[in-house]
């Protein structure tokens, strides 16, 4: 029931993201104004099920996934060394180091979607690719996610790229840290897939931002906003 409802609630509130990025440009800006408080709650949402079935091994993963991601961003926009050159604007809310605290956040979110929907995707392995196969796949989604969200991202002030194109350093990145953050994830040490809210919740999350920016940029090329 849990997972159905805030399924319903994820879809809605999407849906009115959507609708009010395409309706007019001070509309725009609110929602965008919006997004950081948006983010902390459809995923808090989507994590509670998690937490409360996964227990102690999967705060501990939460936790260090997003000290690790976080710090990665840091040293990133300190240095260009990690993703490329790239700056952080202020619509992802309040930062620190020059990294939006939210952003290691929506970091976990899309790796524990990915290793959801990785999962599911191949349910049974053998023991020695249970961690493998998962992991990479992970990655490859998680770049996908990326490569949707990019020119939706930069044209709504979340982050610049130097010289305006996107490295495919960055790329490489995204793929590395996902399927490294992959490994530790509880879910890819079970034998089989874990069904029910907390493993749905997470790919359908996923699922359903991917779908959100592409249709953005779709509705955006076709002059609807």
């Amino acid at each position: 029931m849990y997972g159905r409802m805030v399924a319903w609630v994820l879809t809605v509130l999407y849906a009115v993201g959507l609708a009010g990025h395409i309706a007019s440009d001070p509309l725009e800006q609110f929602m965008a104004f919006l997004t950081p408080g948006v983010i902390c709650l459809t995923g808090g949402l989507v994590i509670l099920p998690s937490l409360a079935t996964g227990g102690r091994r999967f705060a501990i993963w939460a936790a260090g996934t997003y000290a690790f991601t976080f710090l990665l961003e840091a040293a990133g926009v300190a240095s260009g060394a990690v993703f490329g050159e790239y700056h952080y604007g202020t619509t992802l809310g309040w930062a620190w180091r020059g990294v939006p605290v939210v952003i290691a956040f929506n970091w976990l979110l899309v790796i524990n979607g990915s290793i959801c929907l990785a999962r599911r995707v191949v349910p049974g392995l053998p023991v020695f690719l249970r961690q493998l196969v998962p992991a990479l796949l992970t990655g490859l989604l998680a770049v996908l996610f990326d490569v949707i969200l990019e020119p939706v991202a930069i044209r709504l002030g979340y982050w610049q790229w130097l010289g305006g194109a996107v490295p495919g350093q960055n790329y490489l990145a995204w793929f590395i840290i996902a399927a490294a953050a992959a490994v530790f994830h509880p879910r890819l040490w079970q034998p089989a897939p874990v069904a029910g809210c907390a493993g749905n919740l997470g790919w359908f999350y996923l699922v359903l931002q991917t779908g959100y920016f592409a249709l953005l940029q779709l509705l955006w090329r076709l002059g609807a906003g």
